[in-house]
């Protein structure tokens, strides 16, 4: 069932977009913070059951309610609800409610009309009743100031005063920043329950922290790290993908995921035998990468030819539940299909900002720039090195190196796969979660460690979830990420652990010994056991004391005479 903030936040959106064609749209909206219930994003009267819309002024002298109001219940039903106080009976006409469609008025206090050719569609009621009985009933406000220069102290309705409604949006506008700044930390992961997916038989991880932006699976070859990730991406897409069953290999699945809101922790759960149809995604924004990320739209060619012909590129789960996917780039008419989305933004605006955003991501990338070709639009990518004639031609994407291929293609579908799901003028605004399996691969160290600290700083508002086989990734992990080990039992099912612990003074060596990778043994198989192990911190400062040691050697075979 939706939440009620959820048609408070619709029904906003919607008049204030009714306002930009007709700017005496006037309505009633909540002015106390009684509850917190402004807190919770309630922008008009009612409760946790309710909402009173009103587009006049003028209270019922007992519940001081509006007078007339459009009540939309949380189940979608709608009605038109008309008080008639009876100090005041003969404010409401018959003449009114006969021509409002209340012919069989009742002996009570209340009127009401209800739209039941509507259902549940609250907003096509609104909108009906917008066009058709709002109208008869400023109508009828017109007729009766004409005769009526105090309607409100004779127990009527009045239109709103312009100066009353600015000053409501107002307190409005400054709840609506004060949600926005809360909502920075909700709709993140902050636990999640897995049951009968694969080979696990029940795995559950708790406590994650609110303002944790970067969760590390380790473990050996086949712990079971990208079930888990798989078993988290069907739960948060709600188990469809475009229409498509996201795991259809594991029917009798249980998973329950806690995202954070700014009321607490929602906990939901999707079952393998549910129908998945018409449901939707559950967090803000998704992407899920496997561990190929070497393919782009631009590059399938040849062999690859019909790779994407069932525009596998358009499902957000595809790559990390089969060996290889296909990733989304700026080639076709792709970036023209989406430019709507960026109302704050022109396409020329959109196309520099992933420039620039390529270019700093990347480490060994120097710059980008886009090129108009009959298939299509192209990047061209120009790499930093001594080469200069290679730099001033530039290469395109299937002639880069692997490590910087495979970044470059997640992150360019990153960010068009969240252009299509947010509406948002500065990338660095996108907010959700992102899977990646094996987020190491390819990566020369220096890379390894660069892409977790370029991926916190352009999308600080992403979490994102990892598997990784190396320390060095961990090396530029933020603030307040969380490690989880995972491995298997004696029954061969897949469990996992949060670790409590602190890397920020760790060297990979250590980060190997530690219970995030358990690596005992880290000497060489080739060691000398009469020498000594290089120990040193910095590889030149280790040579310098092997040198050392070796002409102290020398000097005491053959001491001067």
């Amino acid at each position: 069932m939706i939440k009620i903030s959820d048609i408070h936040h619709h029904i906003f959106e919607f008049l204030m977009e009714s306002r930009r064609y007709n700017p005496s749209l006037f309505f009633i909206l909540r002015q106390l913070n009684r509850n917190s219930r402004l807190e919770k994003g309630y922008w008009f009267l009612g409760n946790d059951n309710y909402i009173t819309l009103s587009f006049w002024m003028g209270k019922d002298t007992d519940t001081k309610l509006p007078r007339v109001s459009f009540v939309i219940n949380i189940d979608g039903t709608t009605f038109l609800e008309i008080k008639k106080d009876i100090k005041y009976n003969n404010f409401f006409t018959h003449n009114f409610f006969s021509e409002i469609g209340i012919i069989n008025k009742s002996s009570g206090d209340v009127e009401r009309k209800y739209y039941t050719d509507f259902k549940t569609d609250y907003m096509k009621s609104l909108k009906s009743f917008i066009e058709k009985d709002k109208v008869i009933i400023d109508n009828f406000i017109k007729k009766n100031n004409q005769i009526d220069n105090h309607p409100l102290a004779n127990g009527g309705i009045d239109f709103i005063w312009p100066e009353s409604f600015e000053r409501q949006l107002r307190i409005i506008d400054k709840y609506q920043k004060i949600r926005i700044e809360k909502e920075k930390n909700t709709g993140y992961l902050r636990n999640f329950n897995i049951r009968k997916f694969g080979n696990i038989r029940q795995l559950k991880i708790k406590d994650i922290p609110s303002d944790c932006r970067w969760i590390f699976l380790t473990g050996e070859n086949g712990a079971g790290k990208t079930t888990i990730l798989r078993a988290l991406a069907t739960a948060m897409t709600n188990n469809n993908d475009n229409g498509i069953m996201v795991a259809k290999n594991y029917p009798d699945f249980n998973v329950q995921i806690g995202l954070g809101t700014i009321n607490g922790v929602n906990k939901i759960t999707i079952k393998g035998h549910e129908d998945f149809k018409n449901k939707n995604i559950l967090v803000k924004g998704l992407a899920t990468y496997g561990p190929v990320r070497l393919i782009s739209q631009s590059s399938i060619r040849e062999q690859y030819v019909e790779l994407d012909k069932n525009n596998i590129s358009d499902l957000t789960t595809f790559g990390l539940f089969n060996p290889i996917g296909v990733l989304r780039d700026i080639s076709s008419s792709y970036v023209l299909n989406v430019k709507p989305k960026y109302y704050e933004m022109t396409l020329k605006d959109f196309t520099d900002n992933i420039k620039q955003n390529l270019s700093i991501i990347l480490p060994n990338i120097e710059k980008v720039s886009f090129v108009s070709k009959q298939e299509g639009t192209r990047i061209i990518y120009y790499q930093k090195g001594h080469n200069k004639k290679l730099f001033q031609k530039g290469v395109e994407f299937e002639q880069l190196p692997s490590g910087t291929k495979s970044l470059a293609a997640l992150i360019l579908d990153l960010l068009l796969r969240f252009a299509e799901q947010q509406n948002v003028s500065d990338i660095s605004d996108y907010s959700g979660i992102v899977l990646i399996d094996e987020i190491d691969i390819h990566l020369h160290p220096k890379m390894q460690k660069e892409i977790v600290i370029q991926l916190s700083e352009t999308f600080p508002n992403i979490q994102f979830i990892v598997t990784t086989h190396s320390p060095i990734p961990i090396l530029g992990a933020p603030l307040n990420s969380i490690f989880i080990n995972v491995y298997r039992d004696s029954e061969n099912k897949i469990c996992a652990s949060k670790l409590d612990i602190d890397i920020s003074s760790l060297l990979p060596n250590t980060i190997l010994t530690s219970p995030i990778f358990n690596f005992h043994e880290l000497i060489s198989e080739n060691h000398n056991q009469e020498e000594r192990l290089v120990t040193e911190e910095d590889y030149s400062e280790a040579l310098f004391y092997r040198i050392l040691e070796r002409k102290i050697r020398e000097r005491d075979l053959n001491p001067p005479t």
